[in-house]
């Protein structure tokens, strides 16, 4: 599977190491370090279920961009999506890229980024940025959310 940014070779859920991307059917771009999320590839239900709740909104919903999806290579969309936090306040707006066919989504890693500041040494360390990531995603799959 190839990165939809950059075309690079995608790291799957059966790197070694990287229980958590397999848990939340993760591929990281050790190039970008943007991440696909997809249903398809998750072990976990709650992961599984989130994903396919998150991708009604992309079936008729977002604005078509040039990004191909890495599962199916339908044209991504894009949406706007707002978490709540535990406060009761909101995450920041992002952009998350998702396929109108299949239950898979893009984060850019600066989107990501911008609920969790990035490593000062991600170029030398992308797989311990991607784990430190996969975290994060684990725990705003458990957050209730807007999309827009």
């Amino acid at each position: 599977m190839r990165c939809p940014r950059d075309f690079s070779e995608l790291m799957g859920p059966e790197s070694p190491g990287l229980s958590l991307f397999s848990e939340n059917g993760i591929h990281s771009c050790s190039s970008c370090h943007g991440m696909l999320l997809s249903a398809d590839a998750a072990e976990s239900s709650l992961a599984r279920e989130n994903f396919e709740k998150m991708h009604e909104a992309f079936e008729d919903g977002g604005t078509e961009v040039t990004l191909d999806c890495p599962c199916c290579d339908t044209k991504m969309r894009v949406r706007t999506i707002v978490f709540s936090k535990l406060d009761g306040g909101f995450t920041e707006p992002m952009e998350l890229d998702g396929c109108p066919s299949c239950s898979s989504f893009w984060f850019d890693a600066g989107e990501l980024q911008k609920l969790a500041p990035p490593f000062e040494t991600a170029d030398d360390e992308p797989i311990r940025e991607a784990k430190a990531l996969a975290i994060l995603i684990q725990m705003l799959l458990l957050m209730p959310y807007r999309i827009s």
